[in-house]
């Protein structure tokens, strides 16, 4: 199985999960700049929600995925719940599966939420990535 871990991180917090995440699964964590392969069975895409939105820049690479089975989503914020209500709507429109389970983290922003993410919020990525690589593998 084809896995590729991708983030969007402004602020280093979302790439801290990406990574947690890919050493986990054992592949490298790449910033959306680096184009996934188009055998992908499954992909780890990372960003996060700034001034109520994701970025542009995310956006145009999921527009742009192809050959992309399914897409576990993981986010950091500091206010909203998580990125996944901005990502699933853009992964339906190119009928790219977005799996059900997702991780979402609290991210450090100015005074809000020091020191996060964590160990434990490292771990929990980590614990995310692969119960979702094990389900995923039956399919």
């Amino acid at each position: 199985m084809n896995i590729e871990v991708r983030y969007l991180s402004k602020s280093g917090n979302t790439k801290k999960v990406a990574e947690a995440i890919a050493e986990t699964l054992n592949v490298a964590a790449k910033p959306i700049t680096e184009p996934v392969s188009p055998d992908t069975d499954l992909l780890f895409l990372g960003g996060a929600v700034y001034a109520f939105g994701i970025d542009e820049g995310l956006k145009a690479f999921i527009h742009n995925l192809s050959g992309v089975k399914a897409v576990a989503v993981f986010s950091t914020t500091a206010v909203v719940k998580s990125a996944y209500s901005h990502i699933k709507p853009l992964l339906d429109a190119k009928d790219i599966a977005a799996l059900d389970a997702e991780f979402h983290c609290r991210g450090a922003f100015k005074f809000l939420h020091k020191g996060r993410p964590n160990a434990d919020d490292l771990k929990r990525a980590g614990e995310f990535a692969r119960t979702v690589a094990d389900l995923h593998k039956g399919r």
